[in-house]
């Protein structure tokens, strides 16, 4: 007889072998993003009142339940990575930007020694990999500049909050303005005000280096007087803006959430994986004759009820294992085989191979159509990373190479937000007035001018 026994597959999916029908429990992301109903009530830390810390998603966790989400699926890790890396570009770089003949040139430099030092020292290209990875997987980044203790005032440190750690203060009813960050890394869990957080000025998101030169004292304030607040971290609020967000951007790659195609996405490994493993019960029928236990019981000597039960049990067990093994493929079953008076084959043992009614490539338009629309809601061409499961959809390289170009290039705003942060140092700073900060593209180069690539100027 068939094995009707119901296979649970994960969380969210069985399957029945008797009916061949696949069962799931409807488990949806959309509301992924939901921001908290009320925002948080004042709270006293180290002695000084604040707003209230904003809670970013409902129960304060969005950035590691979306981590989390990145990681379990292939399709959303890989296209991730591959905008961190398009952002990346070739790293940072100064020089000078000119006009020449109506066209736009940048001249590469590295002679001037305090930026020099400014960039070893602070591991400027390490800094952007964190603050590409950021702006990639939430659209919002929180860098840091910190000043000397000494006179002149100068910026010494830039570097990059993490973003799964960071939350805003309450938006000043009066202002609009955020006036506090805070960072932990305990964030929906037990946090301890005074001992886990750690909290920094924000700079005005509308006009941050007329604010940063106004609390330094290079300009005087709404009465007029200049004063040095003797602040040394600032946090600069930047982030890939979206609409009506006031405090955590929402990246539009989110469409894959709210519409259904992560899940979907997620449960068809989850159910051919299931498949693969349990398709045995499926695959033979075992029929035993009506006397196969009453001659083991015989011959083994077995009378109680429960040690019947037990031994049925144990043949049961390793009839499974043993049609389970893979191992076992191609060895062969001994059984005995006597014949009634009217010459009838009657068989202790029969086991039949059923037809296998799945043959490998279940869902596979399935998968690749939700392949192909993640990686749309990615911003990533499926053949640069190859999303496309099952059918070759190879193209040749002069495509692969328009493409790349193409995705640098839509990486211009991204770029330019983050490296608004070195202007502000370099007029902090004083830092000649000519220099201008880039990140080159990479570009592939054409078998007549040799392998491998180069780095381009944009």
């Amino acid at each position: 007889m068939k094995n009707k026994n119901i296979i649970i597959l994960g969380d969210s999916s069985a399957y029945l072998p008797g009916v061949k029908a696949a069962v799931t429990i409807q488990k949806s992301s959309r509301n992924f993003m939901a921001d908290p109903e009320t925002l948080p009530q004042a709270v006293t830390i180290k002695k000084k009142p604040y707003l209230g810390i904003v809670p970013w998603g409902e129960n304060n966790t969005l950035p590691t339940d979306t981590i989390a989400k990145i990681y379990a699926n292939p399709v959303v890790s890989s296209g991730i990575e591959f905008n961190i890396r398009a952002v990346y570009g070739a790293g940072i770089v100064y020089g000078n930007r000119d006009i020449i003949d109506g066209k736009e040139t940048f001249t590469l430099r590295n002679d001037v020694q305090e930026i020099n030092t400014f960039f070893e020292e602070n591991d400027i290209n390490g800094y952007l990999l964190e603050q590409a990875t950021d702006i990639c997987c939430f659209y919002n980044v929180f860098p840091e500049i910190i000043f000397n203790r000494d006179s002149p005032r100068k910026i010494v440190g830039l570097s990059s909050k993490e973003a799964t750690f960071s939350r805003w203060e309450v938006m000043d009813p009066a202002t609009a303005i955020i006036a506090n960050h805070f960072y932990s890394a305990k964030w929906g869990g037990q946090v301890d005000l005074e001992k886990d957080v750690d909290i920094s000025p924000v700079l005005d998101n509308r006009w941050p280096l007329r604010d940063l030169k106004t609390r330094t004292g290079l300009l005087p304030d709404d009465k007029g007087v200049k004063k040095d607040l003797q602040e040394y971290r600032f946090i600069i609020p930047l982030g890939f803006p979206t609409p009506g967000r006031s405090y955590y951007q929402k990246p539009y790659w989110f469409s894959i959430f709210e519409s259904g195609w992560y899940d979907y996405s997620c449960k068809i490994p989850e159910f051919k994986n299931a498949l693969m493993d349990n398709q045995m019960v499926i695959k033979y029928h075992v029929e035993l004759s009506e006397d196969y236990f009453p001659r083991i019981f015989a011959d083994e000597g077995i009378t109680t009820d429960e040690a019947k039960k037990a031994r049925i049990k144990k043949e049961y067990t390793d009839l499974n294992k043993f049609l389970g093994n893979q191992r076992n493929s191609g060895k062969s079953v001994i059984s005995f085989v006597r014949y009634s008076p009217e010459g009838k084959e009657l068989r202790r043992m029969k086991i039949t191979v059923l037809e296998n009614h799945f043959k490998g490539g279940e869902y596979l338009d399935d998968s690749e159509e939700a392949s192909n629309i993640m990686s749309y809601a990615l911003g990533v061409h499926p053949s640069l990373i190859g999303s496309s499961p099952g059918k070759a959809k190879t193209i040749n390289g002069t495509e692969a190479r328009e493409l790349w170009i193409i995705k640098q290039a839509l990486m211009k705003p991204i770029r330019d937000r983050l490296l608004f942060p070195l202007y502000l140092i370099k007029a902090i700073n004083n830092w000649p007035e000519e220099i201008q900060f880039n990140i080159p593209n990479i570009v592939l180069t054409t078998l007549d001018e040799g392998t491998g690539s180069k780095k381009t100027i944009s």
